[in-house]
């Protein structure tokens, strides 16, 4: 097996030379004067400071590349990826090359804010430091009092200053935290989980067969899968992808089918009714790591690919020669899983269909399979939060079989705030998550946020729920800052160090100095966890590894080997019920739940409608990066997605304004009469249609899925169901 660090494609530049030149102009321009305006509000020419190049990481996104940060006189001039650091493979996306611009963006959050007028109205006066952050303990500690401390959610997204902030929320005593998997892989997590004991990662390098159900890697991005998946091992390679709309990835496929949506998990079922009926299974493997097969033969029965056929709209001898084709590539052949899994209320299922195929073949742990993840081990923050007799379990612990305890479930959790039981939720402290963008059914956040005693948001820009906070503390960008050490899991494991490139502008700081802060007023018992500097704190985590501090500060990233590790699971207890490789699930049937995957029709679509089908653009990161400046010059706002002929027959015209509206929201932006999706779909690009007035690019561009999409959600999992919403469209 090759070295990773040798299978890097050939480098693709954001920015031609020219048009970097003038880029690096812009920058130094824009930076003399908010540098200025930073110390003192007057403009002048910056101090001569010394040339250097800064090892660190992204945060434009959860993928946490490998970045070298080009600093000139103080400012930084540009990003270019390392060559170091296995896991981005020498690449740094369009996102990754716009970072700096979060430094340098007029739009950023500078200081401290406290609402003056009504909320969302946009009237704000600048605050210290020390007023805001006594306003905020003063309305947490008010809250507890009032309602216990479980009247407080805390609500985060994945960064490596979360850790803090969801300490925060445990030393003051709150069970009610609400992170990003239940909009996202939740589903995955768990039907993964359910089968293997862990969601494990494909081996897209070295997979000679691949199949993707809906994960658009060419465009939703991850690494080092999307570089791995143009890149791939040799001529064996093929790749078969189903998603209603031809997307950037379908354009690299093999084959491309155009599924009907919500069938997915048929054409799963059919080919695992092939793959056993044919008996191309691996039977050594099933009999050897595999519990539940016996079960699984006569339940595939019906699954026929005639049957399929007729549900997913992909022919039956498709479907047969597929499934026949994968076998025969096994074990070097994956179902990938991707990581969105909100599409339907039936995923964690459609998760299990997909692991079980996997699975069947013999694919785990070895070359081209799915290889359950490493992890370099630091060493733990220990701290002990105050005991709290009086607070009750989380608001949404009963709602979903397998509720995440840290996690949460945001559609059964936003009911249970707005029906007020079991007990009222009134404060609402926000890291870095954007709930007004990313939760389905925005109307119903709105009333959660009214029904609010109290709202602080941490960010580095006014998002649509900073607008509608009581108090905005500025965090540092990823740039401006040094954070903990994260251990980033994976085939390859690495250790990646995000050091600080430049000085903060304006009054940001990071979250852990906020953190630092409100922990001082709630207490000296509270403040105990948080008393030490980042270095010293990361000093901590790499206590037992000594040659990784050398590596990290000489090469950016730390990894113990350049090649992976295959095999290793393989005969040993896997974390499941039994220990082995779960078909038949004993635990769901004990918790009422179908112990194999049962397939049901997905809603038909009504005469005159359209389901709602959302996505990633390669440009984004969901819905926190539509206003910076480089990425909004190359697409400044969304489109909707209607298939040509359906725009025809309706009379609407490709570049005219239409009106899109679901049973629960309204909104209207330009049609983009496409060839490229189904005639029973329509599609828009996720982050757009912006409430806050302080995103300036964004406002009034586009529109916001989130206030159209209702919010269903899976049973199992609570992750929610985003593409079961139909809509109407009529001309603006």
């Amino acid at each position: 097996m090759s070295s990773l660090i040798d299978k890097k494609v050939s480098r693709r530049r954001f920015l031609g030379i020219s048009s970097c030149a003038l880029a690096t102009a812009a920058v130094g321009s824009q930076v003399t004067v908010l540098r200025a305006l930073a110390k003192d509000g007057k403009v002048g020419e910056p101090a001569t400071l010394p040339t250097r190049d800064v090892f660190t990481s992204c945060e434009m996104c959860v993928n946490k590349c490998g970045v070298i940060a080009r600093v000139r006189d103080g400012v930084i001039q540009k990003l270019d990826p390392n060559p170091h650091y296995i896991k981005s493979r020498d690449m740094l996306c369009a996102r990754g090359n716009a970072g700096h611009q979060s430094v340098y963006d007029p739009d950023r959050l500078k200081y401290p804010l406290i609402r003056t007028g009504e909320r969302g109205e946009g009237k704000w006066r600048r605050a210290s430091w020390d007023e805001a952050l006594d306003l905020v303990v003063k309305n947490m500690n008010r809250i507890a009092e009032q309602h216990t401390r479980a009247g407080m959610m805390f609500v985060s997204t994945e960064g490596f200053q979360e850790h803090f902030f969801l300490m925060l929320a445990e030393c003051f005593g709150s069970p009610n935290t609400l992170r990003h998997p239940s909009l996202c892989l939740a589903s995955n997590i768990q039907g993964f989980g359910a089968t293997f004991g862990t969601n494990p990662t494909p081996d897209v390098l070295n997979a000679d067969y691949i199949i993707m159900s809906g994960a658009n890697r060419s465009e939703a991005f991850i690494t080092p899968d999307t570089i791995d998946l143009i890149k791939g091992a040799g001529g064996n390679r093929k790749v078969v992808y189903l998603d209603p709309r031809f997307t950037k990835t379908s354009a690299k496929a093999d084959e491309w089918f155009p599924v009907k949506p919500g069938t997915d998990m048929a054409f799963m079922l059919a080919m695992i009714h092939v793959i056993v009926k044919e008996e191309l299974y691996d039977k050594q493997f099933v009999a050897d790591e595999c519990v539940g097969f016996e079960q699984l033969v006569p339940h595939i029965e019906p699954y026929t690919p005639e049957w399929a056929a007729a549900e997913c709209e992909i022919p039956a001898a498709d479907i047969a020669r597929i499934a026949r084709e994968f076998a025969a590539a096994a074990p070097k052949a994956v179902y990938y899983q991707g990581r969105r899994s909100s599409f339907f209320d039936n995923d964690t299922q459609m998760r299990r269909a997909m692991a079980i195929l996997n699975a069947i073949v013999g694919n785990w742990d070895v070359p081209g399979g799915m290889v359950p993840n490493g992890k370099i081990k630091l060493a733990e923050h220990v701290y002990v939060a105050p005991w709290y007799d009086d607070v009750p379990p989380r608001l949404d612990k009963d709602c979903v079989t397998y509720l995440s305890e840290k996690d949460g479930s945001w559609k059964h959790f936003r009911d249970r705030v707005l029906e007020g039981q079991p007990y009222p939720v009134k404060g609402m402290m926000v890291y870095k998550q954007n709930p007004l963008q990313s939760v389905p059914n925005r109307a119903k956040t709105l009333k959660m946020l009214e029904q609010m005693d109290f709202i602080c948001t941490i960010d580095i820009a006014m998002s649509d729920t900073a607008w509608y906070s009581d108090v905005v503390l500025p965090e540092a960008t990823y740039l401006e800052r040094m954070d903990p050490v994260e251990s980033l899991s994976g085939i390859l494991p690495v250790l990646s160090l995000r050091h600080q490139v430049v000085e903060p502008l304006f009054e940001a700081r990071p979250n852990l100095w906020i953190m630092q802060q409100i922990a001082k007023r709630l207490g000296e018992e509270v403040y105990e966890s948080f008393d030490y500097t980042i270095e010293e704190y990361v000093e901590h985590q790499l206590q037992h590894l000594p040659e990784a501090q050398t590596m990290l500060e000489t090469r950016g990233v730390y990894f113990e080997s350049e090649r992976p590790t295959y095999g290793s699971s393989r005969g040993k207890r896997l974390k499941t019920k039994s220990g082995k490789i779960e078909i038949y699930s004993e635990k769901y049937a004990e918790n009422g739940h179908d112990p194999l995957p049962v397939y049901a029709s997905p809603a038909a679509v009504p005469a005159g409608k359209y389901r709602l089908i959302v996505g990633r653009h390669a440009y984004f990161t969901h819905g926190t990066t539509q206003n910076n400046p480089f990425l909004h010059d190359l697409m400044p706002e969304n489109t909707l997605w209607l298939n040509a002929g359906e725009a025809a027959r309706l009379g609407l015209r490709d570049g005219r304004m239409v009106r899109v509206k679901s049973a629960v929201g309204e909104q209207t932006l330009r049609l983009e009469a496409t060839e490229k999706i189904r005639p029973d779909c329509v599609y828009m690009a996720h982050g757009f249609g912006v409430l806050s007035k302080g995103l300036s690019r964004i406002h009034g561009k586009g529109g916001c899925d989130a206030e159209l999409l209702e919010d269903n959600a899976c049973p199992i999992s609570g992750n929610v169901a985003m593409h079961q919403t139909f809509v109407e469209i009529s001309p603006a």
